[in-house]
């Protein structure tokens, strides 16, 4: 049997010129991207491709790549020369694009809210050498117990202003990305419902940066949040991981010879068995500027197996133990620990959140909490002085959350600006957010927006500093529904992003 590959291209060569194509994939949801490939023999110099059988000529490359956005079944032809000969491949209903409400199988292309949601009712996947963008505000339905597993690239780079949403009427998997060292990225993502992890990256490089992990769950030793297994180039960086749940190891992280970079994230009110991180088999993590709080777990806030991470400028408040080390040891400095710990510039003070949490675990709503700093709070600027500064040029805070200092608006030349988180927060009637422009500012505007994009109200700033009262009207006067909105001041060469949670 081994023979007749070679057998069968011998014959085909003495045959001269003949027209014969693939594809990278053929079937899926629109925006369907393709790369079609001339696997022609004899030696062409012209290729002239029909991808919908319509008569015209659509690509004249030997390999194009082509972007099918209707849903429907296409005929693709494809004409060689070489010289005056010419051959004619016709392969009917080689293309299928896929209603969106109903996907399964190979993925790849651009996923936009055009096309409305895309609900998967099976398990997809993104081949190898292919790409899936997602685009802001696209809304990704999972059911079946499916999940979305990427062998090539996924690029769901959502937005402050349009989170992709990934959800479920009944159950899924998560995202799996496997054995992919391109640069796949998860920006601003809103995942709820995965019932094993939402974010699974195995051998991999990744991105995860942004993004709302809420009530996900997995009765496994994986994170139910984010997992990580076999992989040294991941970066977890300004998300939010709340309310996950793991009747097993790790309530939000877990980590398995994964040595990455975890930052400026809020980890808060998840729980496990044991603890709401967990680090085994040398996952020396970098955990820099987060705020862990209110978790809940029978052994630790973080267990470590064989691991030595670096904790940098992080706040850790937990009712009970905060390592488990089984050969670990964790280098920790300039970090507010609860009941304290050995290290350099480490207090035990409390932090002073402006609203956390009234409790631990996944029974408080951590997403509901403003976990800002208050003026008052013992880990403003007593970070690692060799830190890069705070956005507001001050010296680094203890947190996810820097607290935006007050300054002078005197100078005409001055960028520095602030909008503070609005209060209450969360509300039900009005709220208040406080702003500070430099002085001269012109055209200064706060939008509110919905988590789709939309802009809900616009505000025009008539002074340099002040706050104004948002109702939960819109711009037609009509009350919006109870929900997550953010809320941005832009002027010249400004812009400062801020959430809230309005409860109708």
């Amino acid at each position: 049997m081994g023979s007749v590959p070679t057998a069968l291209n011998a014959a085909i060569a003495t045959l001269g010129l003949y027209a014969n194509f693939d594809a990278n994939l053929t079937q899926g949801p629109p925006e369907l991207t393709v790369q079609f490939t001339s696997t022609s023999s004899g030696a062409p110099d012209t290729w002239e491709w029909d991808f919908n059988n319509d008569g015209t000529i659509d690509s004249y490359e030997e390999n194009p790549v082509w972007d099918f956005t209707a849903v429907g079944s296409y005929d693709v032809s494809l004409t060689v020369y070489e010289g005056a000969d010419s051959d004619e491949l016709l392969q009917e209903d080689f293309i299928t694009v896929i209603d969106p409400s109903n996907i399964s199988g190979q993925a790849a292309g651009t996923w936009s809210p055009t096309y409305g949601t895309y609900t998967i009712t099976g398990d997809v996947t993104v081949p190898a050498g292919a790409v899936l963008s997602i685009e802001p505000s696209t809304n990704i339905v999972v059911n079946n117990n499916s999940k979305i597993q990427v062998n090539g690239r996924i690029e769901a780079q959502g937005s402050e202003r349009g989170l992709i949403n990934f959800s479920t009427d009944d159950t899924w998997k998560g995202i799996k990305i496997i054995d992919s060292q391109e640069n796949n990225l998860i920006d601003y993502c809103y995942f709820t419902g995965s019932t094993e992890s939402a974010v699974d990256i195995d051998n991999s490089t990744v991105d995860v940066l942004n993004s709302t992990f809420y009530e996900n769950t997995n009765t496994s030793q994986k994170g139910p949040a984010i997992n990580v297994l076999d992989a040294s180039d991941v970066l977890i960086e300004g998300n939010i991981i709340a309310n996950n749940y793991s009747s097993i190891l790790a309530g939000a992280i877990a980590l398995d010879n994964a040595s990455v970079e975890i930052s400026h994230n809020i980890i808060v009110n998840n729980e496990a068995n044991f603890a709401a991180i967990g680090m085994k088999n040398g996952s020396n993590a970098s955990v820099i500027n987060n705020t862990i709080a209110n978790n809940k777990a029978n052994y630790a806030c973080i267990y470590m197996l064989s691991s030595y991470p670096n904790v940098q400028n992080t706040i850790i408040i937990h009712d009970g133990l905060i390592f488990t080390t089984f050969s670990s040891n964790p280098t920790v400095n300039y970090s507010c620990i609860s009941g304290g710990y050995s290290g350099t510039g480490n207090i035990s003070d409390d932090p002073q959140f402006v609203n956390p949490t009234a409790g631990d675990g996944n029974a408080y709503n951590g997403l509901n909490a403003d976990w800002s700093l208050q003026s008052t709070s013992p880990c403003i600027d007593t970070g690692d002085p060799s830190s890069p500064p705070d956005p507001d040029g001050t010296i680094a805070d203890m947190g996810a959350l820097y607290y935006d200092q007050p300054h002078a608006v005197d100078d005409p030349h001055s960028n520095r600006v602030y909008v503070r988180q609005n209060t209450p927060n969360p509300f039900n009637g009005s709220t208040s957010i406080s702003y500070s422009l430099p002085k001269n500012s012109d055209n200064a505007v706060i939008t509110i927006y919905n988590v789709k994009g939309d802009v809900v109200k616009e505000f025009t700033l008539d002074n340099t500093e002040g706050e104004i009262v948002w109702n939960g009207f819109d711009q037609n006067n009509k009350a919006v529904a109870s929900g997550i909105y953010f809320y941005r001041l832009q002027g010249d060469s400004i812009s400062r992003t801020r959430s809230m949670v309005f409860m109708r």
